[in-house]
């Protein structure tokens, strides 16, 4: 386990450290996520020490604890956006993109890929999903739904709506298949107070990732 008392490291040692050697970075990179691995036999309060000795260690690595909580957040979930970082880790905007650049610029943190927008959506850049390298394709469709769930209102919505549909239509009917149209009806039904195509279109997806054939 790290040591509270070691000296602290310059940014340009830990630039080094992880990017001198691509083996070796995948090392650092293995280890750290080893070590937050979910133990079932490990207590909670062990795990918390150990992600809290983690985060100190990663402070003096970085010299930043912002840095330092973002390389945790990776670790432990492989991917992210900028704004599920902020909402996840309660840390001001300009923090996170300060060290999404430290990470970018270390190559720890590489662009997955850009979230499409919504329809009717303002507009201005697509967010992108940040991810570890080597991070899995599950690891970064988790952090693209994270993303949706926290920025989109329609998003919270259309999964209510999906679960309604799942636990009061399609299992009373035993089946496992639903047309667009049916959709649209159960949105209606329900009074969302959003536009219903955008909403349906959401609630399909979110079906269809569920094993729920959405027919057109």
């Amino acid at each position: 386990m790290p040591n509270k008392a070691s000296t602290s490291i310059g940014k340009g040692e830990s630039l080094n450290l992880f990017s001198n050697n691509e083996d070796k970075f995948n090392s650092y990179i293995n280890f750290y996520r080893r070590l937050l691995s979910s133990d079932e036999s490990e207590s909670l309060a062990s795990k918390l020490k150990n992600i809290q000795n983690l985060l100190s260690f990663g402070e003096k690595i970085f010299s930043s604890s912002s840095v330092a909580e973002l390389f945790l957040y990776f670790c432990l979930h492989g991917a992210a956006t900028a704004w599920a970082l902020q909402t996840e880790l309660s840390m001001p905007e300009a923090t996170v993109y300060r060290a999404l650049k430290r990470l970018r610029a270390m190559k720890i943190a590489v662009p997955a890929l850009k979230v499409s927008k919504m329809r009717n959506s303002k507009g201005g850049p697509r967010p992108t999903v940040w991810a570890l390298r080597g991070a899995s394709t599950e690891e970064i469709s988790r952090a693209l739904k994270l993303h949706l769930r926290t920025s989109s209102p329609k998003y919270m919505v259309a999964e209510e709506v999906a679960q309604t549909i799942m636990d009061e239509y399609l299992s009373a009917r035993d089946t496992n298949e639903i047309s667009y149209r049916e959709i649209l009806i159960c949105i209606k039904e329900l009074r969302i107070p959003f536009s219903k195509p955008d909403v349906a279109d959401i609630t399909a997806q979110y079906l269809h990732e569920k094993g729920i054939k959405v027919w057109r």
